[in-house]
């Protein structure tokens, strides 16, 4: 498919490319059913400097794709994940071409969801290239936080280690301070 060009598709790539992010992504949305694009999302908009995005437009735009999220991009994730260990008695070949093309479209369907997200009223803020990355990352650390209590978790000290490791691949802020931004925004 060919999607036109966006942003946030592009920071997500790079950012989940990034050594960690994508395990520690994995890790959230295995223990709390979180949706890695909602959270890439967070960060997008604190990165790119359209934060403080209000609570009620982030409610908006992750209710927005909920049920996207639910009935397609989930549906597919457990077939694919099925035939990764092949399915006998048919070739083994055959299986993991149609488990390639299954991911494929897997990923077109996240970049659909990551389109409307985009498209929200939460990204409509225009960036402000001039706020200091601490005051981005605090941003995106309170949509991160807005989006744990959205979606009915509550983030431990495991989380907030992985939460860690993403943003200290998408901010150039040290370890302690992006730390103390994601613990005040849990509080």
């Amino acid at each position: 498919m060919d999607f036109p060009q966006h942003p946030f598709w592009d920071f997500s790539i790079a950012l989940y490319a990034k050594p960690g992010v994508a395990p520690a992504c994995l890790d959230l949305q295995e223990r709390h059913g979180l949706d890695v694009n909602a959270l890439l999302f967070c960060l997008w908009l604190g990165e790119s400097g359209r934060g403080p995005a209000p609570r009620e437009a982030l409610a908006a735009a992750f209710d927005a794709v909920a049920g996207w999220h639910e009935e397609v991009v989930r549906t597919l994730r457990p077939l694919r994940r099925q035939l990764k260990s092949g399915f006998a008695p048919i070739e083994a070949g055959l299986v993991q071409a149609l488990r390639a093309r299954l991911q494929k479209v897997e990923i077109d369907a996240e970049h659909v969801e990551q389109l409307a997200l985009a498209a929200s009223t939460a990204a409509q803020a225009p960036a402000r290239p001039g706020l200091g990355a601490g005051e981005r990352a605090a941003h995106a650390a309170r949509h991160v936080a807005h989006y744990f209590a959205h979606s009915g978790s509550t983030a431990g000290a495991a989380d907030v280690d992985a939460l860690c490791g993403i943003f200290a691949a998408a901010f150039d802020l040290p370890a302690p301070a992006l730390r103390a931004h994601l613990e005040a925004a849990f509080r």
